[in-house]
């Protein structure tokens, strides 16, 4: 995600409806009290040798929330009063890459909650989830904002026998924004909520989506 202000004000939503309220809300505030929002997700992934291999960022070890561990390609929250071009903004200050409409395809909003009390969270975010077919070289993304540490890129069959226990490690391609090589990605390295049972449709659709759009 990107480097945040101490204040960063996002766009309360309707639990119910799906809607947006017109109301700012402050972020912190509304991962404590579990006021819904906006998030966006994108999922990049290309053909390697006749291979669907996707690509996962490594979070900062700064951040406040799940530091150090591989998560998907981009992801951030929506600034209030942003209308246009949401992942587009989240894709070019994580990686620093330009995305185009006409690159993306739509999954459309996943509910999510995430309640965990020991540390103060209440989640509630209806994530906009969209795919990306690119050929970018995977030494050609840029990540300078203290955000995210490394890229890889992992085979789809392997993330899936990862989720499902068959794999306790992921051979990849990975880039630490200065030498490209290979290196074997840990269980442990895996965004915890990859495993969580609230995130098993939100996987189901993102890799049907990805292997039917091959």
């Amino acid at each position: 995600m990107t480097a945040k202000t101490k204040h960063e004000f996002i766009e309360e939503w309707n639990w119910t409806s799906g809607k947006p309220l017109g109301k700012p809300v402050e972020r912190s505030f509304a991962h404590r009290e579990g006021i819904p929002h906006e998030g966006v997700h994108l999922w990049i992934y290309k053909i390697i040798d006749g291979e669907i291999w996707i690509l996962l960022q490594k979070r900062s070890r700064n951040k406040d929330l799940y530091p150090s561990v591989f998560d998907i390609s981009v992801g951030g929250h929506v600034p209030f009063g942003l209308n246009n071009g949401k992942i587009q903004k989240e894709a070019s200050e994580e990686l620093s890459i330009d995305v185009k409409d006409e690159e993306l395809t739509d999954l459309g909003y996943f509910r999510y909650e995430e309640i965990i009390p020991q540390m103060d969270l209440f989640h509630r975010e209806f994530q906009h989830i969209w795919i990306m077919n690119s050929d970018i070289e995977i030494d050609s993304y840029s990540f300078s904002d203290g955000e995210v540490e490394a890229v890889c890129f992992i085979r789809l069959n392997d993330f899936i026998s990862v989720l499902s226990g068959k794999l306790k490690s992921a051979e990849s391609f990975y880039f630490d924004g200065k030498n490209v090589f290979m290196r074997d990605i840990e269980l442990e390295e895996f965004h915890p909520l990859f495993f969580s049972p609230g995130m098993k449709d939100y996987l189901a659709l993102v890799i049907d989506a990805i292997s039917h759009n091959t």
